[in-house]
Parts: structure tokens; C-alpha cells; sequence
């Protein structure tokens, strides 16, 4: 197994071939909109959009915005903007059926295959199992940005974490969902 942003890329051909509509469209229609994500999107970096961060990086030892190693819109595989509580927005319209059926839900988000660290992959979601609760989410970042989505859906828990470095956000989520308690049986 290994993750492709090549075959995000494609998804979001595919998406557009069988919905007629173009990839950023069909997202604020059928994912933003439902799950009353307003401060979320793709738009082009030359328009401005309030509250949109500036990522930095590190070069010759000094922070410098990201400016120059993005590209012109985000895309199916990543670039996009968001908030953490658009995340939290996402993940209550997820878990609460806003999005998908049960049915679906479980098919987007169950593991399917093994990344060979025990966890699995689902259908653009990683799943696992941390001493018996189940986790599913995804983390993604790039120069001067990074982020990080946990659902713990046996107790309810959501965990994000966004951070404009290339790092910061999954370490974060991560120290936090080793804390949270078990749900009970």
C-alpha cells in the first residue's frame, strides 16, 4: 500500500465525469454546504479570502511564507483551506449520517487495506485502532502547512489540529487522542 496523490488526482476527474459538475462544485455542493462548512475551499491563491493563513517555512534559517511552492488552486489531492472548526463541522456530518448513510459511511470509512503498521486504509480515510478504540481520520501537509483530522466514533471524540509549518498538527493530534479515555463497553 501506498498513498497517491496521482490517484486523488484522478478521483477528482472521475468526480467531475460522473457528476457533470467541475471537482470544486461538486464538493461545496454535496460536502461544504451540508456540513455547514463556510470558512472552507480551493480558491485560486491570487484572490483573497478572509482568514486564509500564510504558511512558513524554514530557509537558510529564517521563516519565509510558502508563497512560492504553491500551486495556483488546490485540487483533489490536497491545497485546499479550512478551519478546525469546519474539521469539526465535517466530522459531525459525517458521523452523523449528514453526508452518507450508515451504510456508506461504514463503506468510506472502515480499512480495507494494511499499511503494514497496523493500520488500514480505507476510502481516502486511515483507520485504527489504538487500545481498542477506533479511530479514523487523515493528515496531509506540505511545505508550510500541515494537518490533522481524528474521529474516535465509539466515543464521540474529534481531534484537529492545523498549523501553518510543515509540521506541528499531527504530533499534536497525536499526543492528544494517546490521552483521551476508552469509551466504555
Amino acid at each position: 500500500m501506498d498513498y497517491s496523490n496521482y490517484g486523488f488526482l484522478l478521483l477528482g476527474v472521475v468526480v467531475e465525469r460522473v457528476s457533470g459538475q467541475s471537482y470544486y462544485d461538486y464538493v461545496r455542493d454535496h460536502i461544504f454546504k451540508p456540513a455547514g462548512m463556510t470558512a472552507s475551499g480551493s480558491e485560486p491563491e491570487d484572490q483573497a479570502v478572509p482568514g486564509r493563513a500564510v504558511g512558513y517555512m524554514q530557509q537558510q534559517g529564517a521563516w519565509v511564507p510558502n508563497t512560492d511552492t504553491l500551486p495556483y488552486r488546490g485540487t483533489s489531492a490536497g491545497g485546499g483551506y479550512t478551519t478546525v472548526g469546519d474539521l469539526l463541522r465535517f466530522a459531525s456530518a459525517l458521523t452523523g449520517r449528514v453526508l452518507l448513510d450508515a451504510k456508506h459511511t461504514d463503506l468510506l470509512t472502515t480499512g480495507k487495506v494494511d499499511t503494514g503498521d497496523g493500520d488500514k486504509y480505507a476510502y481516502g480515510f486511515e483507520e485504527s485502532l489504538d487500545g481498542g478504540a477506533r479511530r479514523i481520520g487523515h493528515s496531509g501537509g506540505a511545505p508550510g502547512m500541515n494537518g490533522d483530522l481524528r474521529i474516535f466514533p465509539d466515543s464521540g471524540y474529534v481531534v484537529a489540529a492545523l498549523a501553518n509549518t510543515g509540521f506541528g498538527a499531527s504530533e499534536v493530534v497525536s499526543w492528544i487522542g494517546e490521552r483521551l479515555p476508552l469509551p466504555v463497553r
